[in-house]
């Protein structure tokens, strides 16, 4: 059955986030116009406008008319919010119920992970559902060490936590209705094993090739699908992204049966980033011991040892 329109438009919202979070579009570019994707994804301009529509609500783009459509200037595409204004009162009594603050505005992966990498010891703690972004981004930094751009660190130790795929008990990725089918999840477990591989492979490679001494890796999983998506750089800086659930559709063999699930897209989640460092405020120092006290627990008590 080929999907409707609706899992189109979905489909290549999809795609077109993880071009903007992996920079094929940077903030300020402007997009192919939609005959153009139109033409690459094989669908109507109707879908096409539907899909931007998705980004437009997340506040990825902004259209500007007779210009065409651009990838939002501010780093994740969140306009930053006014300091000291209060949300949108939460009941009917008028009590304010959040607070925005632009001490914490949404940024990239990328700019991070390279000052990370700058360090004589890097530390990457992650926590995520697949690692999709991360392997793209730290096989860039292979690349910087092995062309010189950045001199290579002392040393490299990186833990992965993912989720257990062989667990029947995932809340995502699950069918819409009926029960828990396998082929979901092995689905999902191919997907992260090929990113987790790509990352390790790559920075096992700089011990191989002479550049860094000492490079461990290891993957363990836990028997639940995160709800975030936690990198902790180095010990110093938290980076968390939430998980949104969301509804698509994807072909599983043998037969290429299209089944409606709950997924969750990590590569369009908005980052914030938490820093401990000495002119950091009191504040930022604990979420980013908190968030390391989290991922340690888990790791130590719930993880169990990948077998890939």
């Amino acid at each position: 059955m080929a999907p409707d329109g609706k899992r189109q438009y979905q489909r290549i919202a999809d795609e077109l986030l993880k071009g903007i979070n992996s920079e094929v579009w940077r903030p300020g570019d402007r997009l192919p116009t939609q005959e153009q994707l139109a033409d690459r994804f094989g669908v109507s301009r109707a879908t096409i406008n539907e899909a931007l529509r998705l980004l437009r609500d997340k506040h990825l783009i902004v259209t500007r008319q007779g210009s065409g459509t651009f990838v939002s200037e501010s780093e994740a595409g969140v306009p930053s919010p006014r300091p000291g204004v209060p949300a949108d009162a939460g009941h009917e009594d008028g009590d304010v119920w959040a607070v925005v603050s632009e001490s914490i505005p949404p940024v990239l992966l990328k700019p991070y992970l390279e000052e990370a990498f700058e360090a004589t010891e890097v530390r990457l703690d992650v926590f995520s559902m697949t690692t999709e972004s991360l392997a793209a981004r730290v096989s860039d930094q292979k690349s910087r060490i092995m062309t010189g751009v950045i001199a290579p660190p002392r040393s490299i130790r990186a833990r992965l936590m993912l989720p257990d795929c062989d667990s029947p008990h995932l809340a995502i990725p699950r069918p819409v209705d009926g029960p828990d089918d396998p082929r979901v999840r092995r689905r999902l477990k191919g997907i992260l094993q090929s990113h987790a591989t790509m990352l390790r492979e790559a920075l096992y490679e700089l011990r191989y090739q002479g550049f860094v001494q000492e490079v461990e890796v290891e993957v363990r999983l836990v028997p639940f699908s995160p709800q975030m998506k936690l990198y902790i750089l180095n010990r110093r800086l938290a980076l968390q992204g939430l998980y949104v659930t969301e509804e698509g559709t994807i072909p599983l063999p043998p037969d290429q049966e299209e089944v409606e699930i709950y997924d969750a897209y990590g590569t369009g989640a908005t980052l914030f980033p938490y820093r401990a460092s000495a002119d950091a405020t009191p504040d930022q120092v604990g979420i980013v011991r908190t968030f390391q006290a989290f991922f340690d627990s888990n790791w130590d008590n719930l993880a169990t040892r990948a077998d890939f």
